[in-house]
């Protein structure tokens, strides 16, 4: 284990103090305004549509990572709250469970959607919050190559001894380009779990029509339950996985969000488990000097390595925690009280597989918060699972805002907002100059669209007839 203040090494002294200590320390008991605190506000008063990702489910001390970050490069909070989150996840794998009742425990595998505009920093958040884990492949490859080496000095080729010397894997905890018996091949290597992790998710889709008889799709939804996997091909041996975990993170641009429905996946199941992370403010992102306090990122790779080392031991073996009463009746209660009746079929469905994502995220904020502030993690508490219901609002309302985004199927809705009040306010006949007029007009000293625009805009043959020349009936 690391110490997260120092980066490092603990020792069975150094875990009974805190950890990790805060640049900003919290000074509430002091009688005085937490800056932290102060920046959360802040953001939230920004955010106009009231859905910021919920940063405060966190430790301070990760908070006071998030905020940094934002301010520094300027990625977005959601981006960085939510690829936190996916990060450790993929860290924790199958070393810990969470217990809800007698033949029932859940793991933490999350499938993780960044949705975004091209240049809104999705890449670049997710390449730091998944950093620490490159770093901790990078080493376990260097470590192979030298395993790798020392075999083929000890096992030349046609020799007796090639077939006695076990040859040396790749343990590897992400995958990005691979067929579906690589996956489970390599998660055999990494029995623990890994990450399907892809710049754009779009690709990832694809594949699943790239193999007919895979079956792609539907071991997916295995992998996402967390049941068995099995594969027998002629080409390779019988695999299979009783226990897997795997996670999916990944980018789309807006204008993908369609290709998730299609071929029955917004029927089957499938889009139901996923989770969007799809801010309401999109930006550019610009470029600055500023740089990221390395205390801080040393801080949150400590953070990462250590979710990663407290299950090391045995990649076969799950830790259960199960959860206080009194966490365990809230938790209940909140579950009991949902609403059981939907307007839209597609709501039960999401509805129900984010009640099962509260557990996951109760895990692993319990896992977070028992690392960073050195608390027992023997038993789940009231706190992480009333984060984990701060998550589920914020996911719900990303997957409602997906669903109504990719089944619209009136054109209308396809439009821009300008484009949608020249149309409102044009008569059902007009001429061309009387359309110039209302649709070029001036708008703070400037007209809103150009003549050369709005003839453009007219040749739209599912708006606009023309009825003779310079005259025209609107259809919609």
């Amino acid at each position: 284990m690391i110490d997260l203040k120092n980066n490092t090494l603990l020792t069975k002294e150094s875990k009974k103090g805190k950890i990790f200590d805060s640049q900003n320390k919290d000074i509430e008991k002091e009688g005085q305004i937490d800056i932290i605190d102060l920046e959360i506000d802040f953001l939230k008063h920004k955010e106009t549509h009231g859905n910021l990702f919920p940063i405060e489910i966190y430790p301070k001390a990760i908070q006071e990572i998030i905020i940094e970050v934002h301010n520094k490069n300027l990625f977005p909070i959601d981006y960085l709250g939510a690829g936190i989150l996916s990060a450790a996840s993929t860290s924790i794998g199958k070393s810990h469970k969470i217990k809800v009742k007698d033949d029932w425990e859940e793991k933490v595998n999350l499938f993780m959607v960044i949705v975004g505009q091209p240049g809104d920093a999705k890449t670049q958040s997710l390449k730091f919050c998944f950093k620490p884990i490159q770093i901790k492949e990078s080493q376990l490859y260097i470590e192979y190559e030298k395993q790798l080496a020392e075999y083929e000095r000890n096992n030349p080729d046609n020799t007796e001894n090639k077939f006695k010397e076990k040859k040396p894997i790749l343990k590897k905890y992400l995958l990005s380009d691979f067929t579906p018996e690589a996956l489970i091949l390599n998660h055999t290597y990494n029995k623990r779990g890994m990450c399907i992790y892809v710049d754009e998710l779009k690709g990832w889709l694809k594949n699943f029509n790239r193999y007919n008889s895979s079956n792609e799709e539907e071991n997916y939804l295995s992998f996402w339950s967390g049941t068995e996997i099995s594969t027998d091909r002629t080409s390779v041996k019988s695999l299979r996985l009783d226990d897997p975990c795997l996670s999916v993170v990944g980018s789309t641009q807006i204008s993908v969000l369609k290709d998730f429905g299609k071929d029955g996946r917004s029927t089957n199941g499938f889009m139901d488990r996923l989770l969007f992370v799809y801010p309401n403010e999109e930006k550019i992102l610009q470029w600055n000097i500023e740089s990221i306090n390395k205390v801080l990122f040393n801080n949150y790779n400590a953070l990462i390595h250590n979710l990663i080392e407290i299950g090391d031991e045995d990649p076969n073996v799950s830790t259960v925690i199960e959860i206080e009463p009194e966490a365990k009746e809230y938790l209940f209660r909140w579950q009991n009280n949902r609403p059981y009746k939907f307007f839209f079929d597609y709501e039960r469905s999401i509805e129900i597989k984010l009640q099962q994502y509260v557990l996951r995220f109760t895990l692993i904020l319990h896992l977070i918060h028992s690392i960073v502030e050195c608390k027992s993690k023997n038993k789940i508490e009231i706190y992480s699972i009333k984060g984990a219901i701060k998550l589920f609002d914020y996911f719900l309302n990303n997957a409602i805002k997906v669903r109504t985004e990719i089944l619209k199927k009136n054109y209308f809705e396809t439009l821009t907002e300008l484009q949608k009040n020249i149309l409102n306010e044009l008569p059902k006949t007009f001429t061309t100059a009387e359309g110039i007029k209302i649709a070029c007009k001036l708008i703070e000293g400037k007209p809103r669209v150009s003549d050369r625009q709005f003839k453009t805009y007219l040749k739209d043959l599912k708006l606009f007839k023309r009825l003779a020349h310079g005259s025209y009936e609107k259809i919609v």
